[in-house]
């Protein structure tokens, strides 16, 4: 099965996932370990439970202001290339013949922006199986008028996922922030024809410092009177209690990707701590524990005949890119099972 380019077919496995009780993920990998990471995830998980062909949205930020994804897929910059890039690691890795061949993928571009993303958003959608068209940081009503043209135009070809509100950044000073009503939801919902939404519920992108609630209440509200088509941004804000009641509070996609990345990030930094000794020349790593860089753990002999072999120089198969790479997927991918876990991914297998 692999890769869902198919609107239609799409809608049967968003309907699947609803009558199951199922939130889906969401995932936005910016690189192609991220890829790895989350189809290992996906593939594992699945196994564990007897579900080998879970669905999943694989998705990536246009040149959207907060992240823009696809400049940042390639050192080049170039927000083209690095689209293409992408989809072409996507089509890679989910090949039916290949080791994650039996996940139904579904490829999604997350904060499209109308005009600076028109190239993908009007002439590169072949691809794509959905599209968030992000309007909402219009004035309501012509949020409304721009994205109900937009599914005019386009909804044939790929699922239009709408923004009622703008979710802001963490760390942005904005506060807004307000909670998306049920009567706002209702008139977006029936002005546009969208296939999902994507309302204000408190969260925010990336937070980590401010207090922020998430109003689950509002989004059962939400879910009551349009259906079950809420798709949660910011899920960074979520205690892990909220996080396990999504799935019961009407929201059916989930977009996760902050938490991912750190877990990757940080154990891929605690790998390259660990082997400081395989990667700098004993010279070196003295002259960073004169200047206060390191402690001088890093000279101890415990350490060096331990982990480095009895001697402090670099050593190939501990500085290049596959150990970095190894450590990132190691910590990526369990948080990734966990989520899947707590979504309900588990009802698959009935």
């Amino acid at each position: 099965m692999a890769l869902i380019a198919d609107a239609a077919h799409a809608r049967e496995v968003i309907q699947e996932a609803r009558e199951k009780g199922v939130a889906l993920i969401n995932v936005n990998p910016e690189c192609e370990r991220g890829i790895e990471a989350c189809l290992r995830a996906a593939k594992s998980f699945g196994e564990r439970v007897g579900a080998p062909d879970i669905p999943l949205f694989l998705s990536i930020c246009g040149t959207y202001h907060a992240r823009p994804q696809i400049k940042l897929y390639t050192s080049l910059g170039d927000p083209w290339l690095g689209f293409e890039a992408w989809l072409a690691q996507v089509a890679f890795y989910t090949d039916p013949a290949g080791p994650f061949g039996r996940i139904r993928v579904m490829t999604h571009l997350d904060h499209g922006q109308p005009g600076d993303d028109d190239e993908i958003l009007e002439r590169r959608l072949a691809r794509l199986t959905s599209v968030m068209f992000d309007a909402s940081t219009l004035p309501f009503d012509e949020n409304i008028r721009a994205t109900a043209a937009y599914v005019e135009r386009h909804r044939g070809q790929v699922i239009v996922e709408g923004a009622v509100d703008e979710i802001f950044e963490s760390g942005t000073g904005q506060t807004k922030n307000q909670v998306t009503t049920v009567e706002q939801a209702k008139r977006y919902v029936a002005a546009t024809g969208v296939d999902l939404i994507v309302p204000n519920l408190g969260t925010e992108h990336r937070a980590s410092a401010r207090e922020l609630r998430y109003y689950g209440d509002q989004a059962r509200a939400i879910s009551g009177a349009v259906g079950k088509l809420l798709v949660l941004h910011g899920t960074s804000s979520l205690s892990p209690a909220d996080f396990t009641r999504l799935k019961d509070d009407g929201i059916i996609k989930v977009n996760i990707w902050t938490a991912i990345e750190k877990a990757g990030a940080q154990s891929c930094v605690r790998k390259a701590l660990d082997e400081l000794g395989n990667t700098f020349t004993e010279a070196d790593l003295r002259a960073m524990v004169d200047a206060g860089v390191l402690g001088p753990k890093c000279l101890d002999p415990s350490y060096r005949d331990g982990q480095c072999g009895g001697r402090l120089y670099p050593k190939l198969d501990h500085f290049a890119e596959a150990i970095r790479r190894d450590a990132w997927v190691a910590g990526a991918q369990p948080l990734v099972e966990a989520c899947l876990r707590d979504l309900g991914y588990e009802a698959f297998a009935r």
